[in-house]
């Protein structure tokens, strides 16, 4: 795993030089938002990529015990609780969807 990025720190004494390393930090963490983002999305697709792989995987075998169906059930309950405004970009919203996520890998963990 690579190593935690760091932001290098200055030095710098005038105000002119400290606004300007103040913009160059700005565009560095601007760029690791960028990277954040993505990487974080990603594994959130592949989670639910194998969450749904899983649940062809099932079907496609002997079929879904009794208290299987149950936890279907209640996934698609906990799908359909799922609060979020998808319009505001809140990190809360992510939390949740994230959140849901795990909770659904825990379910289908138990088969």
């Amino acid at each position: 795993m690579p190593a935690d990025k760091k932001l290098p720190v200055t030095e710098a004494r005038t105000p002119k030089a400290l606004s300007a390393v103040a913009r160059q930090q700005l565009l560095l963490i601007n760029g690791l938002l960028d990277e954040v983002g993505r990487n974080y999305l990603a594994r959130l697709r592949r989670e639910i990529t194998e969450l749904v792989r899983c649940l062809e995987k099932k079907q496609a075998g002997p079929g879904f015990s009794r208290r299987e169906l149950k936890d279907l059930r209640g996934i698609l309950k906990q799908i359909a609780h799922l609060q979020i405004n998808p319009e505001r970009g809140r990190r809360k919203d992510l939390k949740k969807i994230d959140s849901l996520i795990g909770e659904l890998q825990s379910t289908i963990e138990r088969w």
